[in-house]
């Protein structure tokens, strides 16, 4: 509860420890002992007793929150059925939001054996699957539920 009082402490950044939270529960099935560190508006996931232990930090843009606002805003922008777009948004959200728990425990992963491999993955494999989720999830919307006039 301390943290929600803590003047340094937003909405973002109880995103973000949830975010870790949940990364660290997929790592901790596979036996990894994990834990979540806040430093000031950073939150840190990392798995202990590696040898490379400082794990990773998340914040903006890193939880997720933008790719949610820029998924949601491309469906809201689109032709279609408001019916589709209440189920069709929270859905798409759902998903990047869990391929992004897995990202992060991945790269938690990677930090605890090999930082070196952290800045390729984190900024170019990643990337392009986040952004090819989105990309799948709004030409799904185009294909299935976007309505165009003929006027023929």
């Amino acid at each position: 509860m301390d943290l929600l009082i803590s003047s340094n402490f937003d909405s973002l950044s109880y995103f973000s420890i949830i975010l870790s939270k949940q990364s660290n529960f997929i790592l901790e099935i596979f036996g990894f002992i994990t834990k979540t560190e806040i430093h000031g508006e950073h939150i840190v996931a990392k798995i202990l007793n590696y040898e490379y232990t400082h794990g990773v930090w998340i914040g903006e843009p890193c939880n997720g929150i933008k790719i949610f606002g820029l998924f949601s805003i491309f469906i809201i922008c689109f032709k279609g059925s408001v019916k589709n777009k209440l189920w069709f948004i929270p859905l798409g959200i759902l998903i990047l939001h869990f391929l992004n728990i897995i990202r992060i425990a991945i790269l938690t992963y990677i930090a605890a054996i090999n930082p070196n491999w952290l800045n390729f993955n984190h900024n170019i494999t990643f990337q392009l699957i986040i952004y090819g989720a989105m990309l799948f999830l709004w030409l799904l919307w185009i294909n299935k539920f976007y309505k165009i006039r003929n006027n023929e």
